[in-house]
Order: structure tokens, then sequence, then C-alpha cells
């Protein structure tokens, strides 16, 4: 254990136990709760409250159900002596947002008293990096990765009804029903569309939410139900984002018709319900769009054709369809460069947003400058309005990509510093392989607080790789 004048900085400890027992001896002796840190430098609330650690050695039924009860306990404990319920670990990571994630995979009652508990003692929804609502009904942190075992078909009802009592929670408390995710994906709605929840769709509902809510992009939550909206596709490089048929989409695709969805909706990018459906295998889902496409006179022969060579081939030919063969044209997508502009708009403001991680200050403002030279295109192969920009606050990477997913065949061109010794620059150019993103070439530039290199001289490695790999057109 180290101390200092500010903090008290715990070592790892061999069990939870013991790390309980150390957190609860320093607060009851009078050390102030927010000056007690674990880890990564994480608030000992923060720590306490992601419930991650109970399972870490692998323990027994019993076990389990002592440490949650103590968890409960040690967070009570925490608020009774002050500890500050809203203080964030790193961007939006809040002790509120990581106890919303215990409601993902076999929520407990102990989960909802912990959560009651933070609530009570002031915890803020408004203030976590995404909706708690999201992350409590199954938002997870890769790109597009929506998951909840409790909304399966065969789930435990029990379950449910403790993830429905935490978002009522939630929305006492000031939580908004309507809030997407930062990546703009998902409102609660979209969620339940997309695991196929009609109660958690009939929930929702209830609650005053907007079921006819659409993504900036056009998507409602017909085609949520149906398939690939995000076009995940298959594989991402191995991360387990990738789009899966969950719950039971015909029942929520039949609850959504019914409440005046209109399956013959189009997204930007021209994608309906029922293609959606259609790729994705989801035929009986397809199906049922069909039937409510034809009762309006919207169903296309072209439509009743792709249902050849599957179960549903009779039924559909059966449906009456328009007089048209062809879909209407596609909306005029966005002017060239205003996605791409967004994006590097959206780094930005993760890399200089109040809670970002600061340390090192010295990586940190050389990050900074090595972001705004990029965005200022100081060579001709990061033309920033072609290239589109990621930035990771935690890692401190940043990624250039031809497509607005960095996992994809194309590549990503990626500037990521060693986060444990600081004392290297990684730059690299990775792309989708099968299921792995390889690394195809990889150059390491040393660096100090002392030495660091120039901005320009990693501006000319970046714009080389890219030139290399991306092949712009000029």
């Amino acid at each position: 254990m180290a101390t200092s004048s500010s903090s008290v900085v715990l070592d790892d400890f061999p069990t939870c136990e013991n790390a309980f027992a150390e957190i609860e001896r320093l607060v009851l002796s009078g050390v102030h709760p927010d000056r007690i840190r674990l880890r990564h430098n994480e608030r000992a609330l923060y720590w306490v409250c992601n419930n991650s650690m109970l399972h870490s050695d692998g323990p027994d039924v019993a076990t389990v159900t002592r440490r949650l009860d103590a968890h409960v306990a040690l967070v009570s404990l925490l608020l009774e002596r002050g500890a500050d319920p809203n203080k964030a670990a790193g961007r939006g990571a809040t002790p509120l947002s990581t106890t919303c994630r215990d409601f993902i995979f076999g929520p407990t009652a102990q989960a909802l008293e912990k959560l009651r508990l933070l609530l009570a003692a002031g915890a803020n929804p408004r203030l976590t990096k995404d909706s708690p609502i999201c992350t409590a009904i199954g938002l997870r942190e890769m790109r597009g990765e929506v998951f909840n075992s409790a909304f399966e078909q065969d789930a435990d009802s029990a379950e449910m009804a403790l993830i429905f009592q935490a978002v009522d929670a939630l929305l006492q408390a000031g939580a908004s029903i309507e809030a997407m995710d930062h990546r703009q994906m998902y409102t609660p709605v979209l969620m339940a569309a997309y695991m196929g929840s009609a109660p958690l769709l009939r929930f929702l509902a209830e609650r005053g939410a907007n079921v006819h809510v659409v993504n900036p992009t056009g998507s409602n939550a017909l085609m949520y139900a149906a398939g690939d909206v995000d076009g995940l596709k298959a594989s991402r490089g191995g991360f387990s984002t990738t789009w899966h048929r969950l719950g039971d989409p015909v029942a929520a695709t039949r609850l959504l018709l019914e409440w005046g969805l209109d399956p013959a909706a189009a997204n930007e990018r021209g994608r309906t319900p029922l293609t959606l459906a259609l790729n994705a295998g989801n035929e009986d889902v397809a199906m049922a769009l069909a039937e409510a496409l034809s009762a309006q006179g919207k169903l296309l022969k072209a439509d009743v054709r792709r249902f050849k060579g599957t179960a549903f081939e009779e039924q559909a030919a059966a449906l009456g369809t328009t007089g048209r063969t062809s879909k209407p044209p596609r909306k005029q997508p966005k002017p060239e460069g205003v996605a791409q502009a967004a994006s590097w708009a959206r780094a930005r403001q993760e890399l200089n947003h109040p809670e970002a991680w600061k340390r090192p200050a010295w990586f940190c403002e050389f990050n900074k400058a090595l972001f705004e030279h990029l965005a200022s295109d100081p060579h001709p192969a990061i033309p920033s309005q072609r290239l589109y920009a990621d930035s990771t606050d935690t890692m401190r990477t940043l990624r250039l990509s031809k497509t607005k997913d960095w996992i994809s065949r194309s590549g990503v061109v990626t500037v990521q510093p060693d986060v444990l010794n600081w004392n290297t620059l990684r730059i690299s150019y990775s792309q989708l392989d099968g299921d792995d993103l390889a690394c195809r070439e990889e150059i390491v530039m040393s660096m100090s607080p002392e030495q660091k290199p120039s901005v320009g001289a990693v501006a000319d490695v970046v714009g080389q790789m890219s030139a290399r790999y991306f092949k712009l057109p000029g």
C-alpha cells in the first residue's frame, strides 16, 4: 500500500475478500472513500461497483453469493462515508455505468439494490457516456455489440423483471428513455427490436418511448428487428460485434407492424426491412413483412422472386403484388466528405473532452498536436475530407481508414503508444483477413517526455503508409 498527501493507493490483493476488508478498514479508520484508489488509479467506489472481479478466480456459487452480499454492503458503507457517486474513472465511466453492466449477464437482486443505493445517493444517470438504460438492457462496449440473455426466448422471466425494475429506477432518477448511445446507433426501442424482444418493446412503449424512432441514417425499429442494419457483416476482426438473431424477431416484427411502422420504409442506404430480413436469412421475418406489404399494395414482384428456393416460396407467390417491377430510386446520398468530416469532429471531441484521460500529460498534448496536424491535410495521402478518423481515449489511439468502420478489408492506419511504459509509438497498417485484423506493416518510434518524436515526422510515416495501402484516387 502506497500513501500520499492526497490519496491511498492499494496494491492488488489475492482475493476480492482481501481488498474489501482493506477498503472497509481504511474507511472505518477515517480515510475518505474518494482518497482510496486501486489498480489503474480507480477510486474505490468505482472499483467496488465493478463486479467482474467477483468472478475472476472462478469461485463456486456459494462464494459468489457471499461476495455479492458483501459487495452491496461495502457500496453502502462507501456512500454513507461520503463517496461521490458521480466521480468518473475515465471518460464517462461512473459507478452507475459499471453497475448497469451487471444486468447484461445474469442480473441479480444485489445488482438492483446496488443501483438503487447509487441513485439514492445522487448518482446522475445523464452523466454516463452512454444511456444507462441502454447499458442495462444490453449495450456493450464494442461497436454494434448488443446482447442480453434475459431477452432470449427461453430466458428466466425473473431476470427480465429485474431489468425492468432497474429501468424504472433509472427513469425515476431522470434518465431519458429516448437517449441514443454515443455512437448514435441505438435507443432503447431500437435495441429491443434488435434483440427481437416483444416484452421489452411493450414495456418501453408503456413508459412513453417513441416506437417510430429512427437513427441518424433513417433506420427504424422494423429494420433493426429484421437484420444487419449497420452492415456489421459476418465478422469484425474476431470481435463479437456481429449481428445475430436473438429472441423472437417474428413476434417483435408483428408487434411493430401493429403499431403502424411502415414496412416499405427505406434508410439512407436504400435498405428496407424486407431486404434486411432476406439478406440475414430471417425468412420467417421476411414473410411477415411481405404479408404486410401485400396488404398495403406495396409488395413488388421482385420481392416475391427473392423467396424462390426458401420454405416460404409458395406462400409468397400467393400474395398480391403491385404492378411495379422495380424499387423506387435510392435517396440521394450525403455530399462527399460530410461523413468523413463528422468523424474528425467526433474524434476531436473525444480528445478534448473534459473527462478524457490526461495522463501522462506530455503524451496527451503530443497526441492532440498530432491530430490537429493530420487534420490540416499535411500530406496528399491524408486528405481529411476522404478519410475517416477515430480516437480511442483509454488507449490514446488514433486511426485513419477509408471506410466508416475501420475494421475492414481496406484496412486502417493506427498510431498507438505503449500505454504501459510510454517509451514507444507504433504506427501500423492492418486489414481484415478472414476473422483476424492482420498487421501488414509496423514502424516503431522511440519516445520519452524529454525526446518526443516530431509531429511532422510521425505525420510523414502516416502519410507514407496511407499512400501505400489506401491508394486514394487523385
